[in-house]
Protein backbone atom coordinates (compact mmCIF):
# COMPACT_ATOMS: atom_id res chain seq x y z
CA UNK A 1 0.00 0.00 0.00
CA UNK A 2 1.10 3.85 -0.84
CA UNK A 3 2.43 5.96 2.02
CA UNK A 4 0.26 8.61 0.86
CA UNK A 5 -3.79 7.92 0.06
CA UNK A 6 -5.71 8.99 -2.80
CA UNK A 7 -8.41 11.55 -2.43
CA UNK A 8 -10.92 8.69 -3.94
CA UNK A 9 -9.81 6.26 -1.28
CA UNK A 10 -10.65 9.05 1.45
CA UNK A 11 -13.73 9.94 0.22
CA UNK A 12 -14.18 6.18 0.58
CA UNK A 13 -12.98 5.73 3.80
CA UNK A 14 -15.24 9.14 5.17
CA UNK A 15 -18.27 7.33 3.35
CA UNK A 16 -17.30 4.01 5.57
CA UNK A 17 -16.92 6.00 8.71
CA UNK A 18 -19.73 8.62 9.11
CA UNK A 19 -22.27 7.07 6.22
CA UNK A 20 -22.01 3.57 8.05
CA UNK A 21 -22.10 5.36 11.65
CA UNK A 22 -25.45 6.69 10.82
CA UNK A 23 -26.72 3.30 9.66
CA UNK A 24 -27.28 2.19 13.29
CA UNK A 25 -29.64 4.98 14.89
CA UNK A 26 -31.89 5.00 11.60
CA UNK A 27 -32.28 1.27 11.49
CA UNK A 28 -33.03 1.49 15.18
CA UNK A 29 -35.98 4.25 14.26
CA UNK A 30 -36.95 1.63 11.12
CA UNK A 31 -37.55 -1.20 13.21
CA UNK A 32 -40.03 0.20 15.18
CA UNK A 33 -42.67 0.27 12.65
CA UNK A 34 -41.06 -2.07 10.15
CA UNK A 35 -40.33 -5.76 9.98
CA UNK A 36 -36.79 -6.07 10.10
CA UNK A 37 -37.15 -8.50 7.08
CA UNK A 38 -38.70 -6.60 5.65
CA UNK A 39 -35.83 -4.05 5.78
CA UNK A 40 -33.58 -6.31 4.32
CA UNK A 41 -35.23 -7.01 1.44
CA UNK A 42 -35.99 -3.23 0.43
CA UNK A 43 -32.36 -2.41 1.51
CA UNK A 44 -30.99 -4.94 -0.91
CA UNK A 45 -33.24 -4.23 -3.85
CA UNK A 46 -32.88 -0.37 -3.64
CA UNK A 47 -29.09 -0.19 -3.26
CA UNK A 48 -29.17 -2.62 -6.53
CA UNK A 49 -31.54 -0.26 -8.15
CA UNK A 50 -29.21 2.66 -7.57
CA UNK A 51 -26.06 0.77 -8.11
CA UNK A 52 -27.61 0.10 -11.70
CA UNK A 53 -28.31 3.52 -12.91
CA UNK A 54 -24.33 4.34 -11.73
CA UNK A 55 -23.84 1.12 -14.47
CA UNK A 56 -25.54 3.19 -16.86
CA UNK A 57 -24.42 6.58 -16.29
CA UNK A 58 -20.63 5.35 -15.74
CA UNK A 59 -20.05 2.65 -18.15
CA UNK A 60 -23.39 1.42 -19.64
CA UNK A 61 -20.85 -0.97 -22.31
CA UNK A 62 -19.87 -2.26 -19.64
CA UNK A 63 -23.12 -4.73 -19.41
CA UNK A 64 -21.97 -6.76 -22.38
CA UNK A 65 -18.88 -8.12 -20.93
CA UNK A 66 -20.52 -9.99 -18.33
CA UNK A 67 -20.24 -13.84 -19.04
CA UNK A 68 -21.39 -17.23 -16.32
CA UNK A 69 -17.81 -18.68 -16.52
CA UNK A 70 -15.19 -19.10 -13.75
CA UNK A 71 -14.55 -16.08 -12.81
CA UNK A 72 -18.09 -15.87 -11.93
CA UNK A 73 -18.25 -18.28 -8.77
CA UNK A 74 -16.50 -16.09 -6.49
CA UNK A 75 -18.88 -13.07 -7.27
CA UNK A 76 -21.97 -15.27 -6.86
CA UNK A 77 -19.85 -16.87 -3.58
CA UNK A 78 -19.09 -13.21 -1.67
CA UNK A 79 -22.04 -11.76 -3.24
CA UNK A 80 -24.82 -14.53 -1.24
CA UNK A 81 -22.27 -14.40 1.96
CA UNK A 82 -22.83 -10.25 1.96
CA UNK A 83 -26.77 -10.83 1.58
CA UNK A 84 -29.09 -12.65 2.31
CA UNK A 85 -26.27 -15.14 4.47
CA UNK A 86 -24.44 -11.57 6.42
CA UNK A 87 -27.59 -9.38 6.56
CA UNK A 88 -30.37 -11.71 7.37
CA UNK A 89 -28.02 -13.61 10.22
CA UNK A 90 -27.91 -9.94 11.51
CA UNK A 91 -31.71 -9.25 11.27
CA UNK A 92 -32.69 -12.42 12.90
CA UNK A 93 -30.07 -11.65 15.43
CA UNK A 94 -31.01 -8.07 16.61
CA UNK A 95 -34.64 -9.38 18.11
CA UNK A 96 -32.23 -11.91 20.23
CA UNK A 97 -29.55 -9.33 21.60
CA UNK A 98 -28.68 -6.03 22.97
CA UNK A 99 -27.59 -3.63 19.47
CA UNK A 100 -24.76 -3.27 21.69
CA UNK A 101 -23.65 -6.50 21.69
CA UNK A 102 -23.83 -7.20 18.00
CA UNK A 103 -21.76 -4.02 17.52
CA UNK A 104 -19.26 -5.07 20.03
CA UNK A 105 -18.76 -7.83 18.00
CA UNK A 106 -18.80 -6.62 14.60
CA UNK A 107 -15.86 -4.63 16.49
CA UNK A 108 -13.68 -7.74 16.11
CA UNK A 109 -13.47 -7.29 12.37
CA UNK A 110 -9.98 -5.24 12.83
CA UNK A 111 -8.74 -7.99 15.01
CA UNK A 112 -9.83 -10.88 12.76
CA UNK A 113 -8.09 -8.95 9.62
CA UNK A 114 -4.94 -8.88 11.71
CA UNK A 115 -4.86 -12.73 12.79
CA UNK A 116 -5.33 -13.32 9.25
CA UNK A 117 -2.18 -11.29 8.12
CA UNK A 118 -0.45 -13.73 11.33
CA UNK A 119 -1.89 -17.03 9.75
CA UNK A 120 -1.05 -15.71 5.86
CA UNK A 121 2.55 -15.08 7.08
CA UNK A 122 2.12 -11.27 6.99
CA UNK A 123 3.47 -10.26 10.65
CA UNK A 124 1.34 -6.77 11.45
CA UNK A 125 3.40 -3.80 12.60
CA UNK A 126 3.26 -3.51 16.69
CA UNK A 127 1.58 -0.26 15.87
CA UNK A 128 -1.54 -1.71 14.24
CA UNK A 129 -1.53 -4.28 16.75
CA UNK A 130 -1.55 -1.95 19.91
CA UNK A 131 -3.92 0.51 17.77
CA UNK A 132 -6.59 -2.47 17.75
CA UNK A 133 -5.87 -3.34 21.55
CA UNK A 134 -6.32 0.19 22.18
CA UNK A 135 -9.62 1.19 20.27
CA UNK A 136 -10.94 -2.60 20.79
CA UNK A 137 -10.88 -1.79 24.94
CA UNK A 138 -12.44 1.37 24.12
CA UNK A 139 -15.11 0.11 22.13
CA UNK A 140 -16.11 -1.86 24.76
CA UNK A 141 -16.28 1.23 27.43
CA UNK A 142 -18.29 2.98 24.42
CA UNK A 143 -20.55 0.75 24.02
CA UNK A 144 -21.42 0.43 27.82
CA UNK A 145 -23.68 -2.23 30.04
CA UNK A 146 -25.77 -3.41 27.65
CA UNK A 147 -29.81 -3.76 28.29
CA UNK A 148 -32.13 -6.87 27.95
CA UNK A 149 -32.34 -10.12 27.47
CA UNK A 150 -29.85 -12.07 25.99
CA UNK A 151 -30.00 -15.27 23.93
CA UNK A 152 -27.31 -17.66 23.09
CA UNK A 153 -28.51 -17.66 19.81
CA UNK A 154 -29.17 -14.24 18.56
CA UNK A 155 -25.18 -14.17 19.69
CA UNK A 156 -24.13 -16.89 17.57
CA UNK A 157 -26.52 -15.15 14.53
CA UNK A 158 -24.30 -11.68 14.91
CA UNK A 159 -21.14 -14.21 14.90
CA UNK A 160 -21.89 -15.62 11.71
CA UNK A 161 -23.47 -12.20 10.38
CA UNK A 162 -19.34 -10.92 11.19
CA UNK A 163 -17.79 -13.79 9.64
CA UNK A 164 -19.36 -13.84 6.58
CA UNK A 165 -19.08 -10.02 6.02
CA UNK A 166 -15.08 -11.06 6.52
CA UNK A 167 -14.99 -13.90 4.38
CA UNK A 168 -17.11 -12.15 1.59
CA UNK A 169 -14.20 -9.46 1.75
CA UNK A 170 -11.64 -11.83 1.42
CA UNK A 171 -13.04 -13.85 -1.13
CA UNK A 172 -13.93 -10.18 -3.44
CA UNK A 173 -10.05 -8.85 -2.61
CA UNK A 174 -8.79 -12.29 -3.97
CA UNK A 175 -10.72 -12.93 -6.60
CA UNK A 176 -10.69 -10.48 -9.66
CA UNK A 177 -13.65 -10.74 -11.76
CA UNK A 178 -11.67 -8.59 -14.47
CA UNK A 179 -14.91 -6.37 -15.02
CA UNK A 180 -15.13 -2.48 -14.78
CA UNK A 181 -15.27 -1.27 -10.71
CA UNK A 182 -19.25 -0.18 -10.92
CA UNK A 183 -20.09 -3.33 -12.83
CA UNK A 184 -18.38 -5.32 -10.42
CA UNK A 185 -20.14 -3.88 -7.72
CA UNK A 186 -23.75 -3.77 -8.86
CA UNK A 187 -23.29 -7.42 -9.68
CA UNK A 188 -22.16 -8.44 -6.45
CA UNK A 189 -25.35 -6.13 -4.88
CA UNK A 190 -27.36 -7.89 -7.34
CA UNK A 191 -27.05 -11.30 -6.91
CA UNK A 192 -26.98 -10.60 -2.98
CA UNK A 193 -30.53 -9.01 -3.84
CA UNK A 194 -31.71 -12.53 -5.42
CA UNK A 195 -30.69 -14.18 -3.02
CA UNK A 196 -31.99 -12.12 -0.29
CA UNK A 197 -35.35 -12.53 -2.17
CA UNK A 198 -34.93 -16.45 -2.17
CA UNK A 199 -34.87 -16.50 1.57
CA UNK A 200 -37.56 -13.61 1.90
CA UNK A 201 -40.01 -16.18 0.04
CA UNK A 202 -38.98 -18.80 2.92
CA UNK A 203 -39.94 -16.79 5.87
CA UNK A 204 -42.50 -14.89 4.83
CA UNK A 205 -42.48 -11.80 6.87
CA UNK A 206 -44.95 -8.84 7.10
CA UNK A 207 -46.45 -7.73 3.92
CA UNK A 208 -44.44 -4.84 2.77
CA UNK A 209 -46.83 -1.53 2.24
CA UNK A 210 -46.28 1.95 0.83
CA UNK A 211 -45.32 3.77 3.89
CA UNK A 212 -42.07 1.28 4.17
CA UNK A 213 -41.02 2.31 0.81
CA UNK A 214 -41.98 6.14 1.96
CA UNK A 215 -40.21 5.89 6.14
CA UNK A 216 -37.76 8.49 5.56
CA UNK A 217 -35.39 6.20 7.67
CA UNK A 218 -35.64 3.83 5.23
CA UNK A 219 -34.80 5.93 2.07
CA UNK A 220 -31.47 6.66 3.86
CA UNK A 221 -30.74 3.05 4.57
CA UNK A 222 -31.08 2.73 0.91
CA UNK A 223 -29.07 5.47 -0.31
CA UNK A 224 -26.82 4.62 2.73
CA UNK A 225 -26.33 0.91 1.72
CA UNK A 226 -25.27 2.28 -2.30
CA UNK A 227 -23.16 4.35 -0.88
CA UNK A 228 -21.48 1.87 1.20
CA UNK A 229 -20.65 -0.93 -1.01
CA UNK A 230 -19.81 1.13 -3.45
CA UNK A 231 -17.23 2.84 -1.34
CA UNK A 232 -15.92 -0.22 0.79
CA UNK A 233 -15.51 -2.59 -2.36
CA UNK A 234 -14.16 0.68 -4.31
CA UNK A 235 -11.27 0.62 -1.99
CA UNK A 236 -11.20 -2.98 -0.73
CA UNK A 237 -7.98 -3.41 -2.62
CA UNK A 238 -6.17 -0.36 -1.92
CA UNK A 239 -5.42 0.05 1.50
CA UNK A 240 -4.47 -2.59 4.50
CA UNK A 241 -6.95 -4.52 6.44
CA UNK A 242 -6.70 -2.76 9.34
CA UNK A 243 -7.67 0.08 7.86
CA UNK A 244 -10.29 -1.19 5.48
CA UNK A 245 -11.73 -2.56 8.75
CA UNK A 246 -10.95 0.69 10.70
CA UNK A 247 -15.08 1.57 10.51
CA UNK A 248 -15.84 -1.07 12.96
CA UNK A 249 -14.14 1.69 15.23
CA UNK A 250 -15.46 4.74 14.26
CA UNK A 251 -19.08 3.40 13.57
CA UNK A 252 -20.32 3.60 17.13
CA UNK A 253 -18.87 6.64 17.51
CA UNK A 254 -20.39 7.99 14.60
CA UNK A 255 -23.68 6.72 15.56
CA UNK A 256 -23.72 7.47 19.26
CA UNK A 257 -23.04 11.14 18.18
CA UNK A 258 -25.97 10.87 15.64
CA UNK A 259 -28.67 9.17 17.82
CA UNK A 260 -27.91 12.17 20.78
CA UNK A 261 -28.61 15.05 18.35
CA UNK A 262 -31.06 13.26 15.93
CA UNK A 263 -32.91 10.75 18.16
CA UNK A 264 -32.55 11.88 21.46
CA UNK A 265 -30.26 8.96 22.61
CA UNK A 266 -28.02 9.88 25.55
CA UNK A 267 -24.15 8.66 26.07
CA UNK A 268 -22.76 8.13 29.74
CA UNK A 269 -19.53 10.14 30.43
CA UNK A 270 -17.48 6.80 30.38
CA UNK A 271 -18.62 6.55 26.71
CA UNK A 272 -18.17 9.75 25.46
CA UNK A 273 -14.33 9.63 26.95
CA UNK A 274 -13.95 5.43 25.04
CA UNK A 275 -15.27 8.11 22.09
CA UNK A 276 -12.50 10.70 22.46
CA UNK A 277 -9.35 7.51 22.49
CA UNK A 278 -11.65 6.26 19.58
CA UNK A 279 -11.05 9.29 17.80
Amino acid sequence: MQNRLSPSTIFGLAVMWFIGGGIYPFLSDAAETIDPVNIVFIRAWGAALILFLAVLAIAPKSLRVVRLNKSFIPIVLSSLMYSPLCSMTLAWSSSRVPGAITALIYSTLPVMSIIYLAIKGQRPSPLAIGGVSVAFIAVVFLIGAPQGSVQIAGIIGALISTFAWFAATEIWIKYESGYPLILAIFLQVFIGAIGTSLVYLFVKPESLTRSDFLNPSMIFLVVALASQYWAYLGISRRVSPALLTSFAFVNPLVAGAIGYFAFDQRLSGIQVSAGLILL
